[in-house]
């Protein structure tokens, strides 16, 4: 009933608001409305069905938007979303990875989690059947507010000021942002293979664009070479960060992100190669202030042409849209083996240096005594703590009840400032004209500079006097576990639209695009590439390197679109890649639209690691009005 309610009040509000509006339009000047209506059937391939072609996903958005110009130096816009996935309500079953399973050779297993139904059984005891996250994104300021903004410009076109919630994009890569920075992203739909357009994440905020020609300004920059100069300036109170979930099994918090939900971590000792068993997490974002003066995000970008081509000069002041992972207090659960704190004889408060030195203490902690076990069985956690205080609680030494788990408060720390600046160049190089067409390519280059740049480290020193690295590093203080590095990013790309000599029928050309990224970080060495994914030592390269690229192709007079992306991480040896295929055969309102996502990926190796088992084809259709 409730997305029934919701679409009932759309439907109404949408008709009385379209049907005034059209009878007042032409009093009130130029008013435009659309919008459109989309459904998506998305089946998985990959772990989380089993291997096998199984419902995933079925995703959907209503749009409208709307644009009304009443004189020609002001404009309103809006624009309105409500979407989702509802692939819970449709009986799909998807089985994520859980908890380390202590029943497995070695605890190197994970216990199967249900994201869109309850577990049951020994190795299976996880499962969901309260959170459904992605099934109504309607949050009606955060979530369904896309664009409310009102623009003043000159009439001798010397500023413009815009002022709403909108969004802006920077700088001349796709795929891999290095200066495209403004916004957060919500990976939550389609993850880092969304429309860059649609994953931005909007904000309340001012721009204010300068044109320096039609101030009378321009003078001195063009001494130096510099034509058509041209500041704009940000200023945003609101602060995002990047929106995503872990699909993590922990009882007291439960989440389920769906097919592109990133996966619980696999907890691995790397000196003995056994899982950590009887742990989990508990996650807490801390954020900045959602709305602050004081705290806001201020940018500018000078633009100007020379050499030819149109280049900017960018500065962000703003805040990390990813988080650093902080270890706080954690929760002895006695009599529950699984985290269950409802079901436990006790549950226990432990402090983070005390459940440090249960952990890393050398001959007797936990690590030690699990690195001694052998054939297979790791024992309780009684067991592996059994020369420690902590049994005055009560959890057992053997294999009888009561047996016992921890689950420990990990902080999802945004809270610090991004400092960036960087330039963009693009240019038609006419001199390099070439093929049947004499066409000539596009040269792009971006580059961006990050200033204490922060990260979790891979290797730690304990409150013991040890030395951890890997998933153990996890659990250490605040102190030791971040670290601030500068990191330069530099991206090429060159821009073709392809005609093939043999082809004699081809009707349009074939856009080509291929960028080369390299991103180098100072002083790299035991940097983590995002925590807390650490089990196979995926850690920050010191020149990382990536490569994509994008086709697309009009075929049959423009009623078959095909449109290719690729992406490749040289160091971690990741692939990704999504093809689309529209079929606009049924007039100017239906668009049917089929798209393959797939990745392939090391475990928990980079980004393409994360989102190995989030291969799709999805059938979607499209009304548009």
């Amino acid at each position: 009933m409730r997305l029934a309610n919701i679409l009932l009040a759309t439907t109404i509000l949408g008709s009385a608001a379209g049907g005034a509006l059209a009878g007042l339009a032409a009093d009130l000047g130029d008013i435009s409305m659309g919008g459109r209506v989309k459904q998506g059937v998305a089946f998985g391939y990959s772990e989380l069905t089993d291997g096998m072609l199984r419902l995933a996903q079925a995703n959907y958005i209503v749009e409208t938007d709307i644009s009304w110009k009443p004189t020609k130096t002001l404009a309103v816009t809006g624009k309105f979303w409500l979407r989702g996935d509802w692939v819970d309500s449709w009986g799909a079953d998807l089985m994520g990875s859980g908890i380390q399973n202590p029943y497995s050779p070695n605890a190197t297993q994970q216990y199967g989690y249900h994201l869109n139904r309850k577990g049951g059984g020994r190795d299976d005891p996880f499962g969901n059947t309260v959170d459904h996250q992605n099934r109504y994104l309607d949050d009606f300021e955060d979530e369904m507010i896309r664009e409310l903004a009102i623009k003043i410009t000159d009439e001798y076109n010397r500023y413009a000021i815009k002022i709403g919630k909108f969004v802006r994009g920077w700088g001349q890569s796709d795929g891999i942002r290095l200066l495209d920075v403004l916004h957060a992203q919500d990976l939550r739909m389609k993850g880092v293979l969304g429309d860059s357009d649609e994953i931005r994440i909007p904000n309340w905020m001012v721009a204010v664009d300068l044109n320096f020609d039609e101030m009378g300004i321009a003078k001195p920059f063009e001494w130096i070479g510099l034509t058509k100069p041209g500041l704009e300036l940000i200023f945003m109170p609101e602060t995002q960060h990047d929106l995503f979930v872990i699909n993590n099994p922990t009882p007291g918090d439960v989440t389920a992100g769906g097919l592109y939900g990133f996966p619980f971590p696999y907890l691995i000792d790397p000196v003995s190669g056994k899982g950590i068993p009887y742990f989990a997490a508990h996650l807490n974002d801390v954020t900045p202030r959602e709305f602050s003066v004081t705290d806001a995000t201020l940018a500018a970008r000078f633009k100007f042409q020379a050499l030819h081509g149109e280049g900017t000069l960018n500065a962000y002041y703003g805040w990390q849209e990813l988080p650093i992972v902080k270890m706080r207090d954690s929760t002895l659960h006695v009599g529950s083996a699984t985290h269950q704190a409802d079901q436990a004889l006790l549950n226990v408060p432990l402090s983070q240096p005390l459940l440090e030195t249960l952990v890393h203490a050398p001959g007797v902690g936990y690590l030690d005594a699990m690195r001694t076990t052998s054939g297979g069985l790791l024992g309780s956690l009684g067991q592996l703590l059994g020369g420690y205080p902590i049994n005055l609680y009560g959890c057992a030494t053997g294999i009888l009840p009561p047996l016992c788990s921890v689950t420990t408060n990990f902080d999802l720390d945004y809270k610090y400032r991004k400092k960036l600046v960087g330039a963009t160049f693009t240019r038609d190089m006419v001199e390099l004209a070439f093929g049947p067409k004499d066409v000539a390519p596009v040269f792009r280059m971006e580059a961006s500079y990050e200033f204490d740049k922060p990260f979790n480290r891979y290797r730690v020193k304990t409150n013991v006097g040890t030395e951890a690295y890997g998933t153990n590093a996890l659990i250490s203080s605040v102190d030791e576990s971040v670290a601030f590095r500068d990191q330069l990013s530099i991206m090429v790309g060159f821009d073709y639209f392809l005609w093939l000599p043999f082809w004699e029928s081809q009707e349009s050309s074939i856009f080509t695009s291929f960028q080369l990224f390299n991103i180098i970080t100072d002083d790299s060495k035991d940097l983590m590439f995002q925590s807390p994914y650490a089990a196979f030592g995926s850690k920050v390269h010191p020149v990382q390197t990536y490569a994509s690229f994008l086709w697309w192709k009009a075929l049959d007079d423009g009623r078959l679109y095909l449109e290719g992306l690729a992406a490749y991480d040289f160091q971690n040896e990741g692939f990704a890649y999504r093809q689309r295929i529209d079929f606009n055969y049924f007039g100017d309102n239906i668009r049917p639209r089929v798209e393959i996502i797939h990745y392939e990926g090391k475990t928990e190796q980079g980004l393409f690691g994360l989102y190995d088992n989030a291969d799709a084809i999805e059938f979607s259709l499209t009304y548009q009005f």
